[in-house]
């Protein structure tokens, strides 16, 4: 069974902002890493159980080298859907992740 990926509107908020980083600080880049993020997304949708639960509901996957990103997400199977809730920077704070995964 595959999946199709639904992204929440922070988690979008997250991707927009990475791209848009990695663009200021050298053009090309953001696009790259929007490539590589939505080919990630593929990957996880062909078989999310793979990725450990890091809450009741959540899961964790860890996006390749070099991007210091991970991503978090919930599986709805009655509608075959992963929902991406974080888009996350590993470097920042935990306890903010901690919130948003509430």
């Amino acid at each position: 069974m595959s999946f199709r990926v639904v992204i929440e509107e922070e988690a979008e908020q997250e991707y927009v902002k990475a791209v848009r980083f990695y663009d200021e600080r050298q053009p090309g880049v953001g696009q790259r890493f929007a490539r590589d993020l939505r080919a990630f997304f593929k990957v996880v949708c062909k078989n999310p159980e793979r990725f450990r639960l890091v809450s009741r509901l959540t899961r964790k996957a860890r996006l390749p080298k070099p991007w210091p990103y991970s991503v978090f997400f919930a599986i709805n199977r009655e509608s075959s859907e992963v929902i991406i809730s974080t888009i996350w920077h590993d470097s920042r704070n935990p306890a903010e992740l901690r919130r948003r995964l509430r």
